[in-house]
C-alpha cells in the first residue's frame, strides 16, 4: 500500500546536508525503485521531508540499502558522530488514494 513518510530533521540538519546526501546516492539520476515523490526544504527553522513511496517495504529497503550508507559517509566527512545522534521526528501514513499527475 502507498506510504506518506514525512520528517522534520532534528535541530542543526540543513538543507546542504540533505543536498549531500541527496549526491552520494545519485537519486536524481536513478530514483530508488518504489519512489514516487520526494521534497525537502525548510519549515519553521526545521528541514522537513515529504516522501510518497509504492509501500513501506520500498522505503525500508531503500533506507537500509541507500539513504543509512550514505548518511553514514556524509556525517564521516562532516566529522559528526552517528553514535547518539539525534534522530528525525518521523510519521509514515498509510494512502487511500493516488492520483498522479501528467
Amino acid at each position: 500500500m502507498t506510504i506518506v513518510l514525512q520528517q522534520t530533521m532534528p535541530e542543526g540538519v540543513t538543507i546542504e546536508m540533505l543536498d549531500e546526501v541527496t549526491v552520494e546516492m545519485g537519486v536524481e539520476k536513478d530514483p530508488p525503485k518504489g519512489l514516487l515523490l520526494h521534497v525537502h526544504f525548510v519549515e519553521n527553522g526545521r528541514t522537513r521531508i515529504i516522501d510518497v513511496w509504492e509501500s513501506a517495504e520500498a522505503f525500508e529497503t531503500f533506507q537500509r540499502d541507500q539513504l543509512m550508507p550514505a548518511i553514514e559517509k556524509v556525517m564521516q566527512r562532516l566529522g559528526i558522530p552517528m553514535d547518539g545522534a539525534p534522530q528525525p521526528e518521523t510519521s509514515i501514513t498509510e494512502v487511500a488514494t493516488v492520483v498522479r499527475g501528467s
